[in-house]
């Protein structure tokens, strides 16, 4: 194997599309408790001079209606008569409710030249890997965004990195809070190449 083949085989790994995210984490949360009432017990009352009676067990309200058919060797009778439940119990609900930094994240994949129907093969450029800024907000708004590579200021949604470089993002949401994130990318030396899903050389090794 030729020392091309060698620096090929150590740079396989850039061609996949790496990623950085940092942020929409929780923060200042707080936790709140409400009470649900619930009632049970024995209910009891008269339907046409019957007595019905129920133990309930849980109603979600006071008022229960005891309903009970029989019959009468002729006919069915259906009785029915409401009552309230005496007896009173509680369900405990907790919730959260936090505040969440913004998210900030950086892709890199690099730079498609190519596409051989007849080998299956896509072929992506040498020397040049691009980053891209994308940044969100789950429970506002994004107030302000920065990008750097190597300390230098950009207003760009994505960079071409022609030699070893380190993009910074930082972004600030509507409450203030900050988050940052870097990556550190160094381009391909060589063309590389796809074939079949699967990172191959570039070449006649593989024909």
């Amino acid at each position: 194997m030729n020392f091309l083949s060698l620096i090929a085989i150590g740079s396989l790994s850039v061609l996949s599309v790496s990623a950085l995210a940092a942020g929409d984490q929780k923060i200042n949360c707080k936790t709140t408790s409400s009470q649900t009432p619930y009632y049970y017990g024995w209910a009891s009352c008269f339907a046409s001079g019957k007595l019905l009676q129920e133990y309930v067990s849980r109603s979600s309200t006071q008022w229960y209606t005891i309903e009970e058919t029989e019959f009468d060797g002729i006919d069915w009778t259906t009785y029915r008569c409401s009552t309230t439940l005496t007896q009173q119990g509680y369900d405990t609900h907790t919730r959260e409710s936090c505040e969440y930094t913004p998210k900030a994240q950086i892709t890199s994949h690099l730079v498609e030249s190519h596409y051989d129907r007849r080998t299956d093969t896509t072929y992506y450029e040498a020397g040049v890997i691009v980053a891209d800024f994308t940044y969100s907000d789950r429970d506002g708004q994004v107030q302000k965004v920065e990008k750097w590579v190597n300390g230098v200021s950009t207003t760009r949604g994505h960079v071409d990195i022609t030699s070893r470089s380190t993009v910074k993002l930082r972004v600030t949401d509507n409450d203030g809070h900050v988050t940052e994130t870097s990556m550190t990318l160094s381009p391909p030396m060589i063309e590389q190449c796809r074939r079949g899903g699967m990172l191959i050389l570039c070449g006649d090794d593989f024909h």
